[in-house]
């Protein structure tokens, strides 16, 4: 058990790291490029391992807790390990939802029959009700990155879905609607990376600990804002 899960953790680490660094490049790149458009693919399918290896990780944990520590844990123990277990099985969902969710929307573009698909509105719906029972079960155990990020994905999709179903685009709205999705991908994937780097580096002052889990989604937020502004009025002129 412990060898099958070192080497799944392992791969989540060798795929996190490659995505930390694939998330800038499509950035990088003039939009549309050959460059742009095969960085957001390689991207997509790094995610795509890291959530699905996330999600194994996440389950194996939840199932055997002691196995994988090797010890018998209290019960404070497990319901900590519990609690992160499942914030992180919560993070995968999130993730694959947002890249499935922006790589479907530049697929479809003004087209938006692929985003009302079945499997694609089963993601959908699943993190709109897995996130306030996240926040639920944050709020009585006093986690605050629980509450905050059960909120924000129920917020996310919540959006989704009306973009799915809303009853006409602008012109060019699915440009906004794919940037806006991949931006929500790598708060996904900053925040895991800050989840576990942030614990280490901050482990003695709490309130640090905090700010480096919920500064991806700060930046995030910002960013998604200026973007929207900034392409509206573009789009617009």
């Amino acid at each position: 058990m412990n060898t099958i899960y070192q080497t799944l953790l392992y791969l989540h680490i060798l795929a996190g790291a490659s995505a930390l660094i694939l998330f800038w490049l499509p950035v990088y790149f003039k939009k549309g490029s050959r460059q742009h458009n095969q960085s957001g693919r390689a991207y997509v399918y790094v995610m795509y391992v890291a959530a699905g290896v996330g999600t194994m990780m996440s389950l194996l944990g939840l199932c055997y807790p002691e196995a994988l520590a090797g010890r018998v844990l209290s019960a404070a123990e497990l319901l900590q390990l519990q609690a992160t277990r499942l914030f992180l099985l919560y993070l995968s969902l999130l993730t694959v939802t947002t890249v499935r969710h922006a790589t479907l929307v530049l697929q479809a573009k003004q087209q938006r029959t692929q985003l009302r698909q079945v499997s694609h509105l089963m993601l959908m719906t699943a993190l709109f009700i897995a996130g306030p029972c996240l926040a639920y079960y944050g709020w009585t155990l006093n986690r605050v990155l629980l509450i905050i990020f059960g909120s924000l994905g129920a917020l996310l999709a919540c959006s989704f879905l009306y973009y799915s179903f809303k009853a006409t685009l602008s012109a060019k709205e699915w440009v906004i609607e794919h940037l806006s999705s991949m931006i929500g991908s790598g708060i996904a994937c900053y925040t895991a990376f800050f989840a576990f780097g942030g614990r280490a580096l901050f482990a003695h002052v709490a309130s640090l600990q905090l700010m480096s889990w919920i500064l991806p989604s700060v930046i995030g937020a910002i960013s998604i804002k200026l973007l929207k502004r900034r392409y509206s009025k573009q789009f617009a002129s």
